[in-house]
């Protein structure tokens, strides 16, 4: 084939392969737009912002289509126009002819390779994170939408069911801080462990407690680097009442804090987002990875909780326990208490008839509150991010005295200290995901759960670097599909040659997605499962296969003719 001819071909492919992939892209962006724009409640700011990162992904998504119906239509033109037939009578063959587009082929899957492996990833990575950007937001469309948002962390699952809420300006004490307020909430917290109801295979969540208020304001805390949330509500006239005791009577306890609760970044961990250097640095170090940090955080949290009530059991049995926060103490006595642990609580009971359980608040070197109750509940919240032990005591069946006021009986009376993490706790933050995986002593259930993570992690990154190297094959496999097509439909209706064309490439990028799926469809129990990970790369690699032994036909059978 001589440069003129080459050039003439190959000047309308890339024509029309850039105007096609321009007009895919365009749709494809604004059809990944309406998600994000019904559920999260977008601005028209962030609508702009999603659209400019959007656009260059998805066009290197419409990179293989695009290549194709260029390719068919270029093609399918020159059979149509006998171009094809006289280029054969001054001796050209079709695999002559087809060099224009094994050339945009190649050109095509290098770019594809070049923009998945690095490109890609930031930009879809930058989209998501402006959709969960304003979290106060996204908690008040969701009350809006649905009157609830569910948070769970780990085993804990927590509630909040609201009449309406509304986003509210920046509070010039709490800087940094989004303000949502919630209208009427109730807060429900739930056992951690399911119980087994008429049906084993579906464990049912029970209620623990629940919190109910005239309106609240809930504080939200995101940490730039982990991107981390921490929820604080503050309740107006708040009301707290177990799930035992609901038949009974409601305790009135004047709450004025719920939490802080913490939950993982809205911003997923997705291997799509990662870089092709980041997915092969976290496959040799998986304990760097986000998912895995989050399980490896509940072993820590958990250790954690219960050395510190290993802690508080022994200085109560020796005489007292002492919480010194910021600009307050409380001093706990307990004597001829029994204690157990429950859902993650210390809950300390004092001998039948008998209120031996004091609390004494002590506030610049004076006494300000004096509490004896039956019984409490407390529940420690390391937060290693700032290095602090949020403690929640809760007091029940109890006796307070403010100052030298009357004595009044209360149900229950919480109070709630922020206290520096002790050295031997802070110790344990240094334990890693090899640690708690190969440890005889961990927790069944949550080891389980780790070295759950770390397949999942891995297969994940595997199929991700396999699915994009084959994404980029397939531009160039079916880059020659549509040659051989557009060449043997001879009757002008090369349209039709495009629709053919057209279940191969959908075929290849399904099994492709489907590969994916399957890799990171991991089993809960892999003792007793086998590891999918060998079926879905199989099965991402498969449609390229296929459509590579029909491309080699389509131009084997032309080149016969």
């Amino acid at each position: 084939m001589g440069p003129t001819l080459f050039r003439y071909i190959f000047r309308d492919l890339i024509r029309i392969f850039l105007l096609t992939s321009g007009v895919l892209a365009g749709i494809m962006s604004f059809g990944g737009l309406l998600r994000p724009l019904t559920q999260q409640g977008l601005d028209l700011g962030q609508v702009g912002q999603i659209l400019s990162y959007f656009m260059p992904a998805m066009t290197t998504y419409s990179l293989p289509i695009a290549a194709l119906f260029a390719t068919t239509l270029v093609y399918g033109r020159l059979g149509a126009d006998n171009e094809t037939l006289a280029a054969r009578a001054a001796g050209i063959s079709h695999l002559a002819l087809a060099l224009p587009a094994f050339v945009m082929g190649v050109l095509v899957a290098l770019l594809s390779l070049l923009l998945l492996c690095f490109v890609v990833p930031q930009l879809m990575l930058q989209a998501e994170r402006v959709v969960f950007s304003n979290v106060a937001r996204i908690v008040a469309t969701a009350i809006d939408r649905t009157h609830q948002i569910q948070i769970e962390q780990g085993a804990e699952r927590i509630t909040v069911f609201a009449r309406d809420a509304q986003v509210l300006p920046a509070d010039p004490q709490r800087p940094g801080d989004q303000a949502v307020q919630l209208i009427s909430p109730t807060i429900v917290t739930f056992d951690p462990q399911p119980r087994t109801g008429s049906d084993p295979s579906r464990p049912v969540r029970v209620p623990r407690d629940f919190w109910m208020a005239q309106r609240a304001t809930a504080y939200i805390t995101q940490d730039p680097d982990s991107e981390d949330v921490l929820m604080t509500a503050i309740l107006e006239g708040g009301t707290k009442f177990p799930r035992s005791q609901a038949g009974g009577i409601q305790g009135g306890v004047g709450l004025t804090q719920f939490g802080p609760i913490p939950f993982p970044s809205l911003v997923r961990e997705n291997t799509k987002f990662m870089d092709i250097t980041r997915l092969l640095h976290l496959l040799k170090e998986p304990g760097e990875s986000r998912r895995v940090r989050s399980v490896l955080r509940e072993f820590i949290r958990d250790e954690q909780r219960q050395v510190f009530y290993r802690q508080v059991v022994q200085e109560l049995e020796a005489s007292e326990f002492i919480l010194a926060g910021e600009s307050e103490s409380y001093t706990l006595q307990a004597p001829g208490v029994s204690f157990t642990t429950d859902a993650g609580e210390l809950i300390i009971s004092s001998p039948p008839g008998q209120r031996t359980i004091r609390l004494v608040q002590d506030r610049d070197g004076r006494t300000v509150l004096t509490v004896e109750a039956r019984r409490l509940r407390m529940t420690a919240l390391p937060d290693a991010t700032r290095k602090q032990l949020y403690v929640t005591m809760e007091l029940l069946d109890a006796i307070v005295r403010a100052g030298n006021d009357e004595p009044t009986p209360r149900s229950a009376f919480p109070r709630a200290v922020s206290v520096p993490m002790p050295p031997e706790l802070l110790a344990l933050e240094e334990r890693d995901a090899a640690f708690y995986a190969s440890n005889a002593r961990s927790m069944p259930e949550q080891q389980r759960s780790l070295r759950r993570a770390l397949v999942v992690l891995s297969n994940g990154i595997l199929s991700e670097t396999h699915a994009r190297a084959s994404f980029a094959v397939s531009c160039f496999i079916l880059v020659m599909v549509g040659c051989a097509l557009g060449m043997m439909f001879r009757s002008g209706n090369f349209l039709s040659a495009f629709a053919v064309s057209v279940v191969p490439a959908l075929i290849c990028i399904a099994l492709i997605v489907t590969g994916q799926h399957t890799c990171e469809n991991v089993p809960r129990d892999l003792s007793k499962h086998e590891n999918p990970l060998n079926l879905g790369l199989t099965l991402i690699w498969s449609g390229n296969a296929a459509v590579a032994i029909l491309a080699a036909v389509l131009l084997g059978r032309l080149q016969r003719q």
